[in-house]
């Protein structure tokens, strides 16, 4: 059985003065077609990467960029070769940058066997430190079957691992999708066998890992509990993803939703090891709110959650979270109204204790799928996508952090 604990919530009003200067905009991509939520990922050197997809008329295409700090000579690289390109573009790839600058992309190509609908199969792909060189891809599931292997998330491990979670139709029980992880212990070349997380899961709330400073593994999801409540956990692994502990619940929101969301959860790590959890609810009440809670003792306990939007005249969603290793905290969301869709951002300065003031990011009517991440020096890049008719694009914003206020 699951732990669940009975948390209360704080409605913060109370703001910190932390605030993020911003550069120039850069529009990163622009198409007619379909455009995918972008990845963005720093390399260990401070170079900021990019994956996405894009609808080229014919298939799918799962692209990477590095993009300079002065926003020129960017430079763009197709990775899926021809036959295996992404079954659909709802959704990011996968993307990582392991320590020695390797990236590993994933994604999932349609499986055509006849009447199977919406199956895929989960295909992993190797870069080489250059960005330049791209590895024929390697299947993740194992099973063989025609069934749906997708919503992935994957990270870097020290040594060469390559750690994934995705939602699989293998293995549910009665919610429509199980968790399933994965690892390549050999830098992307083989993945070991599959172990099953969990048989009820929210079906199309994408999973995320973290790793922590002690090296355990965690994931994150949106597990689907008796009468369709639909509330956020964890599962923490010691040995490198080979056994998971039970999930533990986050928060008891007591959301009761029959349908999916889609709208999983964010889990980062800070060097001293706080946990910090990231998560869209509507609760008993049926009120969208988005949460931030932490955990210094590995998930024993959890703060209150900080309620992150508070304005009256909108409705917020979509949150992505990133943490400096020192605990400086980057939440970045939609904030949706009857005619327009913004990005927006908060920052907080002192371990997700408070935030500051909320930044709008976007400019256009429409702007959504946020995305987020934070270098080592404090270095901070931000994306969405944004779509003025005929256009679809894909931006992306850097910014530098201001000082941590210790607690």
């Amino acid at each position: 059985m699951v732990p669940v604990r009975e948390i209360g919530v704080a409605f913060a009003e109370t703001e910190s003065p932390a605030i993020m200067m911003l550069g120039a905009p850069l529009t990163l991509a622009q198409s007619t077609t379909a455009i995918s939520p972008l990845t963005l990922r720093f390399q260990r050197d401070g170079r900021l990467h990019a994956a996405w997809i894009e609808n080229n008329g014919m298939q799918g295409e799962v692209k990477t960029a590095v993009i300079p700090a002065d926003h020129s000579s960017v430079v763009q690289v197709s990775v899926n070769p021809p036959g295996a390109g992404p079954e659909a573009v709802h959704q990011s790839p996968g993307f990582a940058i392991g320590g020695d600058g390797e990236q590993f992309v994933t994604w999932s190509s349609a499986n055509k066997t006849p009447d199977a609908l919406f199956a895929s199969d989960l295909r992993l792909a190797r870069l080489d430190a250059g960005g330049m060189r791209v590895q024929p891809p390697v299947q993740v599931n194992d099973d063989g079957l025609a069934i749906s292997h997708t919503f992935e998330h994957v990270i870097a491990g020290k040594n060469g691992e390559v750690f994934i979670a995705w939602l699989d139709g293998r293995n549910k029980d009665r919610s429509g999708a199980g968790i399933m992880f994965a690892c390549s212990r050999d830098h992307g070349a083989t993945i070991d066998k599959n172990l099953v997380l969990d048989g009820m899961a929210c079906p199309c709330c994408r999973p995320m890992l973290g790793q922590a400073p002690d090296g355990s593994l965690w994931v994150a999801w949106r597990k689907t509990f008796e009468g369709n409540v639909r509330d956020i956990v964890v599962a923490r692994s010691t040995d490198q993803g080979r056994t998971f502990a039970p999930p533990i619940v986050v928060s008891r929101d007591g959301w009761v939703f029959d349908a999916c969301p889609h709208r999983g959860p964010s889990i980062a790590f800070d060097a001293r090891g706080r946990l910090y959890i990231g998560w869209y609810t509507e609760g008993k009440d049926e009120q969208p709110r988005l949460f931030i809670s932490t955990s210094d003792d590995q998930g024993a306990t959890f703060s209150t959650p900080v309620a992150l939007h508070n304005a009256t005249t909108s409705l917020p969603d979509n949150l992505h979270m990133a943490v400096h290793p020192d605990g400086r905290v980057v939440a970045v969301w939609e904030e949706v109204t009857g005619v327009r869709k913004r990005v927006v951002m908060r920052v907080s300065d002192d371990r997700g204790r408070t935030f500051g003031p909320m930044q709008t990011l976007s400019r256009g009517s429409k702007a959504e799928h946020p995305t987020v991440a934070i270098h080592d020096s404090g270095a901070v890049a931000l994306g969405w996508t944004e779509h003025a008719f005929p256009h679809n694009r894909i931006i992306v914003q850097q910014g530098q952090l201001s000082r941590l206020v210790t607690p």
